[in-house]
């Protein structure tokens, strides 16, 4: 099972997921804010501060990914194997535009390259309340209101 129209979707839309993976110092995960689906098979991100995720991926392709919409609760889990593609490639160059068009000039001019994930599984993630019986709207009505509050104390400075 490779992901769906709406697992796509969800990628483009979201674009944040922790990757793991295992080096010789042992096992990372790393957040990655550029996420995006290049087709029912492949994921990508742009490395950008990616120093330990490309050294661990140099001794052991394998990796996993989750992305969680944290209002919804519901995301994916994506494993696979990843490659690095450097600013010496075709694949380099046929994506920098994209993710410029997305993620602006200014950042673009930080990308070292991209690493594309083709996925060997794609499987779903949500929470446990959705098994005692709430509903995704009742969810999301809870964490807008939790974390507008939290941001609203950060804003105000009796936060952090």
């Amino acid at each position: 099972m490779m992901m769906t129209r709406e697992t796509m979707a969800f990628v483009d839309e979201w674009r944040l997921g922790h990757i793991a993976t295992i080096g010789p110092q042992g096992p990372n995960v790393s957040p990655k804010g550029t996420f995006q689906a290049l087709d029912a098979d492949t994921l990508a991100f742009a490395e950008i501060r990616s120093p330990q995720t490309k050294t661990n991926l140099a001794h052991d392709p394998r990796v996993e990914v989750n992305m969680v919409d944290v209002f919804s609760r519901k995301g994916a889990r994506f494993r696979g194997h990843a490659r690095f593609e450097g600013p010496e490639t075709d694949t380099y160059t046929a994506l920098t535009p994209r993710w410029a068009g997305i993620f602006g000039a200014d950042l673009a001019q930080k990308f070292r390259g991209f690493v594309l994930i083709r996925l060997d599984s794609v499987k779903p993630l949500t929470t446990p309340a959705y098994d005692v019986g709430a509903t995704e709207m009742e969810l999301r009505r809870a964490y807008l209101e939790r974390f507008t509050a939290m941001q609203a104390q950060v804003l105000d400075g009796t936060g952090t």
